[in-house]
């Protein structure tokens, strides 16, 4: 692996447990085992590496629902496919909440380049749930809302509980809301 590539992994890791607020440089470096000159060889600035690393992460995301989407062949586990991810990282201890909404809530000015990627990164988030809802055979924008609103709540109330039970609660209702569209 790139020494690039190892420290945008490495950020994302810990910026996903421990927030933006608490990754500074000397705390990157510290959890990457490289030195801060390394950081900023590669990057120039601990912003220039969150913008390249969120990017980055969020290609990684989109492509992986291209891929569900080929891969899935069931339309009810494909639409609930976002939050059986979320049931699976709390079962696996790995549940830290959405960086993008960490980042939107860090740099809360629209106008920060890291604000503008989480908020782009939402917005295809939205336009990958509503092609699944498609797949699955509803075509309404409210559920499209109701729905997205579900997940969102649904990742606050994890963060409070970790109680994945949740999630089968949440899947249901999604169900429901699908099925009156």
């Amino acid at each position: 692996m790139r020494k690039k590539d190892y420290l945008i992994e490495s950020f994302i890791s810990m910026v996903a447990e421990r927030g933006m607020a608490s990754s500074g440089v000397d705390a990157i470096a510290k959890y990457a085992n490289v030195s801060k000159k390394t950081i900023y060889n590669q990057f120039g600035s601990k912003e220039a590496l969150a913008i390249e690393a969120i990017t980055k992460f969020s290609e990684t995301i989109q492509s992986k629902w291209l891929t569900d989407r080929k891969e899935i062949k069931d339309p009810t586990e494909l639409l609930l496919k976002f939050f059986t991810e979320l049931e699976e990282s709390i079962q696996n201890d790995m549940f830290y909440g959405c960086i993008f909404i960490n980042m939107c809530r860090e740099y809360p000015n629209l106008d920060h380049d890291l604000h503008k990627i989480s908020q782009i990164h939402k917005n295809a988030a939205r336009a990958e749930l509503k092609t699944r809802l498609k797949i699955y055979g509803c075509d309404s924008s409210d559920n499209l809302l109701k729905i997205e609103i579900m997940y969102e709540g649904l990742i606050s109330q994890l963060l409070v509980t970790q109680d994945p039970s949740l999630v089968s609660k949440v899947k249901e209702f999604v169900l429901e809301a699908a099925n009156k569209g």
